[in-house]
């Protein structure tokens, strides 16, 4: 694609100013919702600060994909070429079955796919991604070692109180400090996350230690009773990520950091194909996570106070949208705040919070559909599954998320005009 696929487009595409239009605004968390955040209002002529609690910002090592409804929005704000070059665009990907590692399902994607739908999907580690966000944002934005405590707004702006003693004020607070955020807590009450019954060891593999078995730019997706594991290349292709899903384990915590056993995760996948098995015990690192999920909200924006990302919307990750639906926000959200003066800004959060919570609503749904899905046991459901694998590319050439990218929520901003 070329450079001009990156300019902010004519269809709702973010509004820029010369100047900031003195609304200010501060994002309290530093993951990839908050920073996409920044990085878009601060292209719409917003002043925007981050704060984030951890000193310096834990950039932690899962992978994860991001699908093309996403990466065209990011390259809306000009960042496309920089994520192509941390990221992997991959060219198929494969459902296979559990035990024999027989093909269901080959989705073809690379430069026709991405064609189709005007932007890749590209696979991250999530520091690099995370790394070149903060890289992206002017020196100063980002204030680390912040750890928001309260909120008291009024009808002027909104009071941030940190654990230090300081204070500061804002016209607009976003609270996007994640799946245990504690700013939604205040908001809403004392609904808290729960623990979906799915346990994701996630590991990392050297190139070299598993180009022989996975030389392709190929997603594979091994799918079975109660069990997925799937293996991408990540890391401009240096590394193999491999996440391994569990349901109904016998361990429950949510972290990105804590680490897995292998030993532990092979008894999990004892009888799968030996190649999935094999790429398990090439991996120099591995982490164990359990997926914990938010229920949904009847409200988002709570006057001049609104959620982003996991703090709204945590979902199942079976549908690869978690961060992807984090970008939307961010994206959605810079746009109903272009160009808005500090007494307009409740009424544009109501209009951020219509054009999104549909949308993530839905993901959320079809998420936890998709794993059920992919953990049926052997049986009659797993054979009308397999079948309908077999003809899908017939209506959807593009594989199964194929409505899912194709989405576009610039077309969502332009209907609540």
């Amino acid at each position: 694609m070329s450079d001009a696929a990156e300019q902010p487009a004519d269809r709702g595409g973010l509004r820029s100013t010369d100047a900031p239009t003195g609304l200010r605004v501060a994002v309290v968390g530093a993951g990839i919702g908050g920073l996409t955040a920044a990085i878009a209002l601060a292209r719409a002529g917003i002043h925007v600060e981050v704060f984030e609690q951890a000193q310096p910002i834990a950039t932690v090592g899962a992978q994860f994909s991001i699908g093309p409804n996403a990466t065209r929005l990011l390259g809306a704000l000009g960042l496309l070429e920089r994520l192509r070059t941390i990221g992997v665009r991959p060219e198929a990907v494969e459902h296979l079955r559990w035990d024999d590692g027989s093909l269901l399902l080959r989705t073809p994607l690379g430069a026709a796919a991405e064609e189709h739908f005007g932007a890749p999907q590209l696979d991250f580690l999530r520091s690099d991604l995370q790394q070149m966000l903060l890289d992206s944002l002017p020196a100063g934005v980002v204030v680390t070692g912040a750890l928001v405590t309260a909120l008291e707004q009024d009808d002027e702006g909104v009071s941030i109180l940190f654990a230090k003693g300081e204070r500061r004020r804002a016209d607009v607070v976003v609270a996007a400090d994640g799946i245990r955020s504690s700013l939604r807590q205040q908001l809403v009450g004392t609904d808290v996350p729960v623990f979906s019954g799915t346990v994701v060891y996630r590991g990392l593999a050297h190139r070299a230690a598993v180009v022989a078995l996975h030389a392709e730019p190929v997603s594979r997706y091994w799918v079975g009773p109660q069990r997925h594991g799937v293996a991408y290349w990540i890391a401009s292709g240096r590394l193999l990520g491999l996440a391994a899903a569990v349901r109904h384990a016998e361990w429950s915590r949510e972290s990105w950091t804590d680490p897995g056993d292998l030993e532990e995760l092979l008894g999990y996948f004892d009888g799968w194909h030996p190649p999935l098995l094999e790429r398990m015990r090439r991996c120099h690192a591995l982490l164990r996570s359990a997926v914990f999920v938010r229920a949904p909200l009847e409200h988002w924006s709570y006057g001049r106070i609104t959620l982003l990302g996991d703090a709204a919307h945590a979902m199942e990750p079976f549908n690869a949208q978690g961060a992807a639906q984090a970008i939307e926000d961010a994206f959605v959200l810079a746009q109903c705040l272009a160009g808005v003066m500090s007494e307009e800004a409740v009424p544009a959060l109501r209009r951020y919070e219509r054009v999104r919570m549909g949308r993530a609503g839905e993901l959320q749904q079809s998420s936890a559909a998709a794993a059920n899905e992919f953990y049926l046991p052997d049986g009659r459901q797993q054979r009308e599954r397999d079948a309908r694998y077999a003809g899908l590319l017939e209506t959807q050439p593009w594989g199964l998320r194929q409505h899912f990218w194709e989405h576009d929520v610039r077309d969502d901003l332009a209907a609540t005009r």
